[in-house]
């Protein structure tokens, strides 16, 4: 079973292929225009790409593939070019000079299925290999640290208890539990259809997908797993460890995690497998080191400067430090960068006090496998930090200056605290404890609105366009202008939903700009053409599920998504977090797309 791309602007072929590929047992999602589709292609994972040459409006079939291809996070999926007609030698050599793997005649659904499986066979074989790649590159790396741990006077004979076990199955699972990519020890162990599955469906009362769930940031190991006898399978015990990587698109999603299996019975020395996962990656540690770094918070304003200084000096040290300010003007992302500055070789862990009833916070800091615990070595960064309990707050302190949990045990390695807050030190000694505040007396940053420095627009916006497009886009002095004329009561993190619209609008997809502000739609223009030559299409205001009422809705991804959100909500009686888990969204996702509709 694959994850299938179908971009044509034909209703009627869209559903003819849906109708056959779900036949097939593929999972399909449509896309009407090329953006639609390259947004799509970005938001998701895929297997194969089906693409219409003659897209009807917008960029057209052949600058959809080599798009695809230009991006680092698609360019590894099959495109397979799709006509209605006949294919021209010239189209034939563009299709093939843009990347695409094959072509197909529409009509032709008998040729559709092998050229389906040749295409995933290619992509199966190209994930192996990645994985594979991924697997020997750790491995090597861990032979080499126990070389040198050895030293050149002790033995370098066999010795099977200090060397890596090798690793029996590999699983890639998403945020919702889903497996999305099984090597092929993996599916021995779980099943050829395990690609697609949920983990509590394959390993069912088992607590892997509690275990692997539970991995949001730091990496876990040490599960036990006992896979029943079965047709074609002996028993098996496995060891089980967690790496989750880092995340694509919103962050508050969480990226893929990559669960690694090892034979149980195998010599495992001392009592417990040489992980080859015992240690975070370190290419996703400097991937991470490259995208949370200082020169990042672009601006020349006072408050852009002070951000850096403040991060490149607390960097230093592990003193605890303070970010506060309104909502999204970058505490988070600041927090962020602050932790991958340092030098330090642990996780960072976010604990929410703002969405955590007073009476659990402690255990849920304190307890066993708490936040506190698993930041050891690492970050650990409070979040609404005038919702923390005055006993957590106390706590902290004998952490902090004593190193010293409660009950007190030492921890293994000292830790950095980061606290981000609404509200300034002086307004928190109001309900605040004294030698808590006191912490943060050398590292407080106040973070201003963004409307307060609008010379930070310009270069915020232009990396923003060019991490969403991938250098497809580029800003004209009418764009700056325009965004430099808007106040941005909902400061950084409106600006960036913003220029998510912008980068739609200019890959040809005007509906998006039904998103943006009144001003912006008056001011300014696209490089790919001018704002005001582009015409917004209303959002839809229905409220309704049933499908005729998706029919009735103007085809606008605004709208689509306006009456997906409203489902949600009214499926998990107005439970927001819920809500967010039926939607496969992040809970401040929602939150931000709960604002933009305008739903309360």
């Amino acid at each position: 079973m694959g994850r299938i791309l179908v971009i044509d602007d034909e209703p009627s072929t869209r559903m003819l292929f849906r109708s056959r590929l779900e036949d097939l047992g593929h999972q399909v999602t449509l896309a009407a225009n090329g953006a639609e589709g390259l947004l799509a292609a970005r938001s998701n994972e895929f297997d194969l790409f089906l693409v219409d040459i003659g897209l009807g409006t917008g960029v057209d079939g052949f600058e959809v593939c080599r798009r695809l291809k230009a991006v680092p996070q698609t360019n590894s999926v099959p495109v397979v070019l799709i006509s209605g007609q006949s294919t021209t030698r010239e189209d034939l050599h563009k299709g093939y000079n843009a990347g695409c793997e094959s072509f197909l005649m529409k009509g032709n659904m008998t040729l559709l299925e092998d050229v389906l499986r040749a295409m995933l066979r290619i992509k199966s074989l190209k994930d192996d290999i990645a994985v594979q790649n991924y697997l020997l590159e750790r491995q090597n790396r861990r032979l080499q640290e126990e070389m040198a741990k050895r030293g050149p006077t002790e033995s370098t004979g066999e010795d099977k208890a200090s060397g890596p076990q090798r690793a029996v199955g590999l699983l890639l699972v998403a945020h919702d539990g889903r497996v999305q990519f099984a090597d092929r020890s993996a599916r021995e162990l779980f099943g050829a259809g395990v690609e697609g599955q949920h983990l509590g469906t394959i390993a069912p009362s088992r607590g892997l997908e509690a275990f692997v769930r539970d991995a949001r940031i730091d990496e876990r190991s040490g599960f036990r797993l006992d896979l029943p006898a079965r047709a074609g399978r002996v028993a098996r015990s496995l060891m089980v460890s967690v790496v989750p990587t880092m995340p694509r698109g919103d962050s508050s999603q969480g990226g893929l995690k990559a669960v690694v299996f090892h034979d149980l019975h195998q010599d495992m020395g001392a009592g417990h497998p040489d992980l080859m996962v015992g240690m975070q990656d370190n290419a996703m540690l400097e991937a991470a080191r490259r995208y949370y770094r200082p020169s990042r918070l672009h601006g020349s304003s006072l408050d852009a400067t002070k951000r850096r200084e403040l991060i490149e000096r607390a960097a230093r040290s592990t003193a605890p430090v303070l970010f506060c300010g309104p909502e999204g003007v970058g505490k988070t992302f600041s927090a962020r960068v602050l932790h991958f500055a340092s030098d330090s070789s642990g996780p960072l862990v976010d604990f929410d006090a703002g969405s955590i009833a007073a009476e659990r916070q402690h255990e849920e800091l304190f307890g066993e496998g708490g936040a506190a615990q698993r930041a050891e070595g690492g970050t650990l960064r409070i979040a609404g930090g005038e919702c923390l309990d005055r006993q957590c707050q106390s706590d902290l302190v004998a952490l902090v200056e004593r190193a010293v949990l409660p009950g007190g045990r030492k921890p293994g390695r000292r830790m950095r605290l980061v606290m981000t807050s609404r509200i300034g030190l002086g307004e928190l000694q109001a309900q605040g404890e004294a030698s808590f505040l006191a912490l943060f007396g050398q590292h407080e940053l106040q973070l201003g609105p963004l409307a307060a420095r609008l010379t930070d627009v310009a270069p915020l916006a232009i990396d923003f366009v060019h991490e969403q497009s991938g250098g497809a886009v580029h800003l004209s002095p009418a764009d700056i202008e325009a965004l430099e004329a808007y106040d941005w009561p909902g400061n950084v993190r409106e600006l960036e939903d913003a220029i998510e619209v912008l980068v739609a609008a200019a890959l040809g997809d005007t509906s998006a700009l039904s998103n943006l502000p009144e001003v912006l739609r008056e001011r300014g223009g696209l490089a790919s053409g001018g704002l005001d030559e582009l015409q917004p299409v209303p959002r839809a205001e229905s409220t309704k599920t049933h499908e005729a009422d998706m029919e009735s809705t103007p085809v606008s991804l605004d709208g689509y998504e306006r009456l997906a959100i409203e489902r949600a909500l009214r499926e998990s009686d107005g439970d927001k977090l819920a809500a967010a888990r039926l939607l496969n969204v992040g809970k401040s996702t929602l939150y931000r797309k709960l604002k933009r509709h305008g739903i309360s």
